[in-house]
Parts: structure tokens; C-alpha cells; sequence
């Protein structure tokens, strides 16, 4: 379920603003602590993985030094006009095993890992634009991604409406270990497979609806073209990832 947690996280650290601007900080100078509940639904690439159902409890804290939404943490590392730069750790959620489905069966666990690297945000005045650049920290995968999106917010009284686009690039690495079949995993109708680096495209609408000076709902809804590189492996059986997630938020 890692697209739509991390999906979920980075929402999360767009609401903050909006929350802020609608109640006085009992934190401290520059401090904002949320806490919340989210639940929602993916539909899973992997044969014979169902749906997945989840429900987690929701955090995020931001002060002028650190931005917390788990599962990511951002250092501030300050900015040069509109231009912000964060040191970011996340831990992701990707891999499975053997028992998820029977399909899967017979293949080694790929393990989930926590990623490392930079990231920057551009207030370019018709929206924001974000790059995030990522390591396998662990060395599960000893992959790599890179991430553009471009969003726009678009407030409607106690509604805000943002859409967003964005790509995504992982390399051979990622995509060999999450994706591939390994020549003693092979099996009649799962043959060998080398994964291949490819560029997946992503989409969402977030949609936040203020119900008083402290507390708002929201609703995230995206999709996620996993690109050549992936949809070639025998362990997939669709071309996309899709997910849901609601929940509720209020500030302390």
C-alpha cells in the first residue's frame, strides 16, 4: 500500500497550512501538531493480491526546523526565494510475500525499506511544483526514484479542491527487486524476469472541506501508470495502481 500511504503523508503536509491559518497554535512559535484518522482502499498490481483495506491514525507536526507526516520526516534546510529544500526520510511500503497470494507462492519476501534523500518545493504563483529525490537506505532494493508533480489548490469557501500531476522514474534496481523473477523463483507461467528502469505517471484530486476553526475532513483520490518496466513482469496483471483514502483531522 505505499502509494496511497505516502500519497496520504504528502497530502497531510499541504493541509497543515490551511489548518494553521484557521486556529491559534497551543504548540509554540511557528509549531503546528494535528492529529487525525485516515482509512481507505488500494487496488494492488500483484496476481491474486486482493484489495487492500486500511485504517491508520494520523500524525503531523511542523515547527520551523522539521516536518512530521508519518511515514515521512523532513529537516528544513531553508530556502532561496520561493524555492524550499527539505532533507527527507520516509519508509515505504512496497514488497510482499509469499503468502499473499498464491501466485506468489515459492517467491523470496521483498522487503519494505526506508528511503533517504532531498527534496524541493517551488511556489511558482499558478501552483506548486515538486521534486523529490530518493535512495533505498536499507539497501533491500539498493534502488532509486525520482519524483516531479505539479499541483493547484483551488479554495471554495470551507472546500479546497487541488488537482495534481506528476511522473515518477525508478531505476533497474527498484523494479528487478519489487518486480522480478529470479531464475531459481521461475516457474511454468512465472518465468525469469529482469526488471527495467521505466517512468510511471501519476494523477490525483485531494479534496479538504474545513468544519470548523480546528478540525477538516478529506478525501484523496489517485492512480498510477506503472510504466513499461513494470507491467512486463509476469507477477503483474494490470497496468495501474488506484486508491482511495478518507479521513479527519483536527489541530491541537
Amino acid at each position: 500500500m505505499q502509494a496511497q500511504v505516502i500519497r496520504l503523508a504528502a497530502a497531510l503536509l499541504i493541509t497543515t497550512p490551511a489548518l494553521a491559518q484557521n486556529a491559534p497554535s497551543d504548540g509554540g512559535p511557528g509549531s503546528v501538531t494535528i492529529l487525525g484518522i485516515g482509512g481507505g482502499v488500494s487496488l494492488e498490481p500483484y496476481r491474486g493480491v486482493d484489495t487492500k483495506a486500511r485504517v491508520l491514525p494520523l500524525l503531523i507536526y511542523e515547527n520551523q526546523w522539521v516536518a512530521v507526516a508519518l511515514p515521512t520526516l523532513d529537516l528544513k534546510l531553508g530556502s532561496t526565494g520561493p524555492v524550499s529544500y527539505r532533507l527527507r526520510t520516509r519508509l515505504g511500503f512496497d514488497g510482499y510475500k509469499a503468502k499473499d497470494s498464491d501466485f506468489l507462492s515459492g517467491m523470496d519476501r521483498r522487503k519494505e525499506s526506508l528511503w533517504l534523500g532531498a527534496a524541493a518545493s517551488w511556489d511558482t504563483g499558478v501552483g506548486e511544483v515538486s521534486l523529490e529525490v530518493l535512495g533505498d537506505a536499507m539497501g533491500n532494493s539498493k534502488g532509486r526514484m525520482v519524483s516531479l508533480e505539479f499541483e493547484k489548490r483551488f479554495d471554495f469557501g470551507d472546500l479546497a479542491v487541488t488537482p495534481r500531476l506528476g511522473v515518477r522514474s525508478v531505476d533497474r534496481k527498484y523494479v528487478d527487486y519489487y518486480f522480478g523473477v529470479k531464475p531459481s523463483e521461475a516457474l511454468s507461467g512465472r518465468p525469469m524476469y529482469l526488471g527495467r528502469s521505466t517512468t510511471q505517471t501519476e494523477g490525483g484530486m485531494r479534496f479538504t472541506y474545513a468544519t470548523g476553526r480546528r478540525d477538516m475532513w478529506f478525501l484523496d483520490v489517485s492512480g498510477r501508470l506503472l510504466g513499461k518496466g513494470v507491467e512486463d513482469s509476469p507477477l503483474v496483471e494490470r497496468r495501474y495502481q488506484a486508491s482511495l483514502f478518507a479521513g479527519w483531522l483536527y489541530r491541537f
